[in-house]
């Protein structure tokens, strides 16, 4: 197994970055932009392991998507259409990607045929029974292991009527309806049952859908309603990372240095723009200028939390807690167990290895720094496990990262960015 090893640094970070794309609104641009009528062109997307999966599988299914380069910025071009769907020949592969797995399932069942999606060991582990139970009310035909992958989805087509989601494992699943709704006869309704995590990503989800040309109509997160209709083809500019982006932002903070990271938009939609504020309470100092973000480190205190809403930079905020005079408590973060891994162990587990007194519960966990010292992180194949633990890396003697390529799933950049910056690998 490879490893990377983290060198320490003794200086404080003074940088200036580009955010990279963001891979959230890259997946829905993809998928609503695959049912548009005419042409689509998504400027500066995301190009990573999920992205090309994505990509590769919408091919499968007949739509035609053509990548160039002008002038350093990368572009696809895309015919979509709904009428463009057609049957696989083949078994669509979606390697260990979550969100190309839910998506194409609600996308799958406006295919007249047969559809099957099937990944590699690890995405054969994630859920998906709340969004095959909502799909067979509407009434498609899914086969799938004890609610998890392989999927088969069997459908005349048509898709529509009135459903109940659970969401609890994933807003995954109640974006995948969203974006397929407008197809839809003679309506979709959809009822949320219980509390929707991370309902930041289904405002993406509604956000690309009417830039598309599409409204929902909705009463909060408990009742969505979509009359028939069709998302017109567009140019989509992709707007950074902020999930990306809080490796750097916890260097700085953690380092008491300055990073500028270009590339944000300051009213974006996207979860993790939160993390900005919650270093911020921790003690850094914030300004914008336009959508240009400059962070300074200043001296870090624990805090109590909630990030139900935004549970994929809860490892980058728990290595940053490691670093803080205090306590923090993270709750609410059930959703954690079903990510690339079961998450929310794998960072109680490693912060453990590196010196803090870890206390897990079954939605949250309690972060009490300690004597940090090396140790081989294991990262579970899951790339923010990595990419979390690298910036651990800069500030402790003789910490090794085990893996470190699976951060090619969301930011295969990622090292080489970090490495221009910091200086921090050996």
């Amino acid at each position: 197994m490879k490893i990377k090893e983290i060198k320490s640094i003794n200086f404080d970070i003074d940088v200036k970055i580009k955010a990279p794309p963001s891979k959230s609104y890259t997946h829905r641009a993809l998928f609503v932009s695959a049912l548009a009528e005419g042409r689509s062109k998504i400027i500066d997307p995301l190009i990573s392991d999920d992205t090309n999966y994505t990509i590769t599988c919408l091919k499968q299914l007949g739509i035609k998507i053509k990548k160039e380069s002008i002038r350093g910025r990368i572009i696809f071009n895309i015919e979509g259409g709904r009428n463009n769907l057609k049957e696989p020949s083949t078994s669509l592969y979606i390697g260990n990607s979550g969100t190309t797995l839910r998506f194409l399932m609600a996308i799958s069942s406006l295919v007249k045929g047969v559809v099957t999606i099937d990944g590699n060991e690890e995405v054969k582990k994630r859920p998906v029974k709340g969004l095959e139970d909502s799909l067979n009310k509407l009434g498609i035909a899914i086969d799938s292991n004890k609610g998890c992958p392989p999927v088969r989805i069997s459908s005349n087509g048509t898709i529509g009527g009135e459903t109940v989601i659970e969401s609890r494992e994933s807003s995954q699943y109640l974006s995948a309806l969203l974006m397929a709704s407008p197809y839809a006869y003679p309506y979709m309704k959809i009822k949320v049952s219980g509390q929707v995590p991370s309902s930041p990503y289904v405002e993406m989800t509604l956000d690309v859908m009417e830039k598309f040309g599409v409204r929902v109509q909705r009463k909060d997160f408990s009742e969505f309603y979509t009359s028939p209709g069709k998302y017109a083809g567009q140019e989509y500019i992709v707007e950074g990372d902020f999930s990306n982006s809080s490796y750097f932002m916890a260097i700085a903070a953690i380092s008491g240095g300055r990073v500028v990271i270009e590339n944000l938009n300051k009213n974006s939609k996207q979860a993790d723009k939160v993390f900005v504020e919650i270093l911020e309470k921790m003690g850094c100092e914030v300004s914008w200028i336009n959508n240009s973000l400059t962070l300074k480190g200043r001296e870090l205190r624990g805090i109590e939390i909630d990030m139900n809403k935004s549970p994929d930079i809860v490892p980058t905020l728990a290595v940053v807690a490691a670093f803080a005079e205090g306590p923090t408590k993270i709750y609410n973060i059930e959703t954690l167990r079903f990510k690339e891994t079961d998450r929310l162990s794998a960072v109680a587990n490693e912060l453990s290895k590196i010196g803090c007194k870890v206390e897990e519960g079954s939605d949250n966990i309690i972060i009490i720094p300690g004597k940090l010292s090396g140790a081989k992180i294991e990262t579970y194949k899951d790339h923010r496990m990595a990419m979390s633990f690298a910036v651990a890396g800069l500030f402790i003697e003789g910490l090794k990262i085990i893996d470190p390529d699976c951060v090619s799933k969301s930011y295969p950049n990622f090292w080489e960015d970090f490495s221009k910056i910091c200086g921090g690998i050996n």
